[in-house]
């Protein structure tokens, strides 16, 4: 008898949502592994698939403004996390 185990992995995806004062011109994660460009006031970009790792964020504003912060995706397990920016300029990382 033979029995084979899997395990399926979905990994992990990101996104960015904009609550700050001006649309974002730009998003990016690390050396441009992912990049979200134009959302506008209050609306959420779609999800990208995102590997394990460490991730620095450059958000730049319409007015070129820049933001920056940092993400960490685990090694194991699977799951959604929201950037999000704030009228105050506080970024998140939310888990859903």
């Amino acid at each position: 008898m033979l029995v084979i185990l899997s395990s399926c992995d979905k990994g992990y995806e990101v996104r960015f949502t904009n609550y700050y004062i001006e649309p974002m011109d730009s998003v990016v994660l690390g050396n441009n592994k992912v990049v979200f460009k134009n959302i506008g006031l209050e609306n959420s970009s779609d999800y990208s698939k995102i590997a394990k790792g460490s991730y620095h964020i450059t958000l730049i504003s319409r007015s070129k403004k820049k933001f920056y912060s940092s993400l960490v995706i685990p090694n194991k397990g699977s799951g959604k996390r929201t950037i999000q920016i704030d009228g105050i300029q506080q970024i998140s990382i939310l888990e859903e």
